[in-house]
């Protein structure tokens, strides 16, 4: 969930995506109304893009290349017509992409969003306090997202929302959780455990927040927090991309840095994709 600046494109996304105005087959009329099927599309940041899922692939046209989506992300597996999820995307920057693909997204009848992650610096509190728990970098790291950002998050995200429901106005705009990156377990060394349990906290604030903007916003939430229970990192079956000496070989290590601390493609799959099934999403 690394911040990644989007400023040299997200400006041109207007211009540049007018040309690519509607998904091919979004056109085609159905049968009947019975058999109408639902337009998904994605919006978010690196788990809403797949990044920690395998192989790299393009993105949509007009997004950056470095977005790092991956053919395993949930809006893929759950069958989206269109997956904007971009790596290091904050909820400024799905507006932006939101705005530049507006005419796509004036046909779609549903919308998901995973994003305040990269608002919040998530991606900091998790390389300081993996490196060393309990150090002043660690406790910086939380006190800028918990004490912070994490307060200005509900404010973004009904800026957000607002802009959604104009862009996507047939749409159920559905906000999706995190996951907690740890299972705390006896394999953890205590430095490693407290680590753990401050960024399953973080996690757990970051979750409770964006589900209480959606309810304030009247859009609907997804957590996904139970289906990754017992498969952090640290756990027998991990569904975390870890880094390096937290990872078990041919399961959960990357040789990409920007893999880690996203889900694997078992946890887009068993994760995400089967929580938006079980609320019937799409």
């Amino acid at each position: 969930m690394k911040n990644m600046s989007f400023g040299p494109w997200s400006g041109r996304l207007a211009g540049g995506l007018a040309t690519i105005a509607l998904i091919a087959g979004f056109a085609a009329a159905p049968a009947s109304a019975a058999t109408i099927e639902p337009v998904y599309i994605a919006l978010g940041d690196s788990y809403a893009a797949g990044t920690g899922g395998g192989q790299y692939v393009a993105p949509p046209p007009g997004l950056p290349q470095e977005c790092l989506q991956t053919a395993a992300a949930y809006p893929a597996v759950r069958g989206a017509a269109l997956n904007l999820g971009c790596f290091g995307a904050t909820t400024t920057d799905v507006t932006a992409v939101a705005s530049g693909y507006a005419a796509t997204l004036a046909t779609a009848s549903v919308v998901t969003v995973t994003v305040g992650g990269n608002d919040v610096d998530t991606g900091q509190v998790a390389g300081a306090c993996t490196v060393a728990a309990g150090s002043p970098a660690c406790s910086a790291a939380l006190y800028n997202t918990l004490v912070v950002k994490l307060r200005q998050l509900p404010a973004k995200i009904k800026a957000m929302v607002a802009v959604l429901k104009k862009t996507a106005p047939k749409a159920r705009i559905v906000l999706t959780g995190y996951p907690r990156l740890f299972t705390v377990s006896a394999g953890l060394t205590a430095q490693q455990a407290q680590a753990a349990k401050s960024m399953n906290t973080a996690a757990d604030l970051l979750n409770a927040t964006i589900a209480l903007s959606a309810l304030a916003n009247r859009v609907g939430y997804v957590s996904v927090t139970e289906r990754f229970a017992g498969h952090g990192i640290g756990s027998p079956d991990p569904w975390i991309v870890a880094p390096e000496g937290l990872c078990l070989q041919t399961v959960n290590c990357s040789l990409s840095p920007a893999d880690a601390f996203h889900p694997t493609a078992a946890g887009y799959s068993g994760g995400y994709a089967e929580a938006l099934k079980a609320a019937r999403i799409p």
